[in-house]
């Protein structure tokens, strides 16, 4: 399902460089709540009408429940400090989970944000991301494979291409879609040995998991 993000009108009030205008895939499941575009919406039109601390309430639930567009919008709300307090390190947070979720924008608002924090918090965020999106693979979620895979690729100060493989193999197993041709950028960074052990340890790790039994 998608859904057309229309907050344009909002982005004057957030902040200078703008909301999200396009379409973006949303991870929606019915009538949950947590996820539906009622609930969306709704913080949306809160949002327009001057009630950040619901617009923020709403998008920080639908954040939660890896709303990629949520959580894109809730980092921008937390940086500017509407509906909250200013908060740099959640504003991060949520803008580089948005950016592994594909919300094109969001790694122009993590920059920037970065700009205002100390190494050792930025490290914070990045420890809090991977394990935030384990959890997620642990209980099953297949979406977050990918993500967590880009998150050794582009997240991690220094690239880490053997998880990065490793994980992509996994996405790749399950089908996820585009998998196969990130899982084989990653393999151009490893030496075929390398290669050849990552394999054996994503068919173990594969079958460890929910998805893989």
């Amino acid at each position: 399902m998608r859904r057309y993000l229309i907050i344009m009108a909002v982005s004057a009030c957030v902040m200078g460089n703008g909301l999200i205008s396009s379409p973006v895939s949303a991870e929606s499941h019915g009538n949950n709540i947590a996820t539906s575009d009622e609930t969306f919406m709704e913080a949306v039109e809160a949002a327009k009408s001057g009630n950040y601390s619901h617009a923020f309430q709403l998008f920080e639930m639908q954040a939660n429940a890896a709303q990629h567009d949520a959580q894109f919008n809730l980092a921008l709300l937390l940086k500017s400090g509407r509906g909250t307090p200013q908060h740099y390190p959640d504003a991060l947070k949520w803008a580089w989970l948005a950016h592994l979720g594909g919300i094109e924008k969001a790694q122009m608002l993590a920059d920037e944000i970065i700009d205002l924090l100390p190494d050792d918090t930025i490290e914070d965020v990045r420890t809090a991301i991977a394990t935030r999106l384990k959890e997620r693979i642990d209980k099953g979620d297949k979406r977050a494979i990918t993500q967590y895979a880009r998150y050794f690729s582009e997240i991690l100060y220094d690239p880490d291409y053997e998880q990065a493989y490793l994980w992509y193999s996994i996405a790749s197993a399950v089908g996820v879609e585009g998998s196969q041709e990130a899982r084989d950028e990653a393999a151009s960074y490893l030496e075929p040995e390398t290669m050849i052990a990552l394999q054996e340890e994503a068919r173990t790790t594969y079958y460890g998991l929910s998805f893989g039994k």
